[in-house]
């Protein structure tokens, strides 16, 4: 998941982590570190949205400047090898819970698409959003993994698709959907169609729906991670549905021309609780 470039991370390292439990309005399990100075991953984010922001280290997913280096390439990125509380994880053995109903409602948007070398990134104007366990989070932008970067028991799906959003104290909320190959969908199509083909370029496309990209059902787990690419800032609540959507081999190829492999790792559940919604 990309989130804003040049986020410093929440460097926890050798925080000592209480089980506060399972919020009984629907919510999740929550953790908590003891530290000695209040780094939480929510004051960092707001540290970051009022400009305070932290030179940038270009990083890539392969090679020296892939994930099992991202922590060397930056002091604002040693959570990436260091948190207890990183993103992806295998979506497995999820204990069912009750979370409450998860009420997507965005709007349809004119598609802005800008590659910005890790990813092709498509800008949400104001006035979509998600709301799940007492909390409502707003659209900031959606874009698109290859492979998936959540296993599902085990399955890594061809691509994923982020949906980005924001809370008000800085931290965020991702909506997940995975996309298996079948049948091609229309939306994603001419989204692909508009990615530009150099980096730092923006290309423009017709109206689309993002509820296009949903499945049917809305199962879905729901756990506490981070963002999945440097800084690794542990302040993400994570909602991944269950039940993929399909594109077309394709449609899948065509991505893959621009971006071949842009996956972290799976990364260790540690002592965090995956939570399924009934």
């Amino acid at each position: 998941m990309h989130a804003l470039k040049n986020m410093p991370p929440n460097k926890n390292s050798g925080k000592v982590l209480t089980l506060l439990g399972l919020v009984a309005s629907g919510g999740i399990a929550v953790q908590v570190a003891a530290q000695t100075a209040p780094e939480t991953p929510a004051a960092k984010a707001v540290e970051v949205a009022s400009g305070e922001r932290a030179a940038h280290v270009e990083w890539g997913y392969t090679g020296p400047t892939g994930p099992d280096h991202w922590s060397t390439l930056s002091k604002d990125y040693a959570i990436c090898n260091s948190g207890e509380q990183e993103s992806p994880i295998d979506l497995k053995d999820a204990i069912p819970a009750d979370l409450g109903r998860l009420a997507i409602a965005w709007k349809p948007l004119a598609i802005r698409a800008t590659n910005n070398g890790h990813t092709v990134q498509y800008d949400a104007p104001p006035g979509s959003s998600f709301a799940v366990g007492g909390k409502t989070y707003a659209l900031a932008q959606f874009h698109i993994h290859h492979p998936s970067e959540h296993l599902l028991n085990g399955r890594r799906f061809p691509l994923e698709i982020h949906f980005v959003h924001k809370l008000t104290d800085g931290g965020f909320g991702v909506v997940g959907v995975l996309v298996a190959n079948g049948v091609g969908n229309p939306t994603l199509g001419k989204m692909i169609a508009a990615i530009p083909a150099e980096e730092g370029e923006t290309g423009t496309g017709p109206m689309i729906d993002p509820r296009a990209l949903l499945p049917v059902a809305r199962g879905f787990d729901r756990y506490e991670g981070s963002l999945t690419t440097p800084p690794c800032a542990e302040a993400v609540d994570w909602v991944v549905l269950r039940t993929p959507i399909t594109a077309s081999a394709a449609q899948i190829d065509r991505f893959a021309t621009f971006f071949p492999f842009n996956a972290r790792p799976i990364q260790p559940l540690d002592r965090r609780f995956l939570l399924a919604s009934r």
